[in-house]
């Protein structure tokens, strides 16, 4: 078992960097001992993973660019709603939902699309039912972040402790 960090090693008052450091260690921990599948990882820090893609992609350019990246079946065919929902957290997991039925309509076209080499601009034009979800996501996204930090550390040992 290792640490990756201890509680007092992150800033809780920045949430977007609390949790996408502590994500990024469990990558650099999985890279490190050559687990490529990430099964070193536990439940929790899967969600923090997963929600750390979800984050990162759906800021840069929404559900579009997530599902575009690849990340559309990690992100939105795995529990990370209900992880959230667990987490205390209401409005995001209520978008996941929305977004998980579109990914099933439209998932297999966008990803296509960027196989293709499709611009994300010009995906993005083609399926605009997602830019509702988008809005939804940025509205609730500030709160919902500092509430997986508080979450976290309250649970610090299931994000922080990681299996060799």
């Amino acid at each position: 078992m290792t640490t990756l960090f201890q509680p007092d090693d992150l800033n809780p008052n920045d949430p977007a960097e609390f949790l996408y450091t502590l994500s990024a260690a469990c990558f650099d921990h999985a890279a490190a001992i050559g687990d490529e599948d990430l099964a070193c990882l536990n439940d929790e820090q899967h969600a923090l993973v997963a929600y750390c893609y979800l984050d990162s992609q759906v800021q840069e350019g929404g559900f579009v660019q997530l599902i575009a990246a690849g990340y559309g079946e990690y992100v939105l065919m795995n529990p990370l709603a209900d992880s959230l929902r667990r987490w205390r957290i209401k409005p995001t997991p209520k978008v996941l939902d929305k977004a998980k039925a579109l990914y099933q309509k439209y998932g297999g076209e966008i990803e296509a699309l960027a196989e293709q080499e499709t611009p994300v601009a010009d995906i993005r034009a083609k399926f605009a039912d997602f830019e509702e979800l988008d809005g939804e996501y940025y509205e609730a996204a500030d709160e919902d972040m500092a509430a997986a930090v508080a979450y976290v550390q309250a649970n610090w040992a299931r994000f922080a402790e990681i299996a060799d």
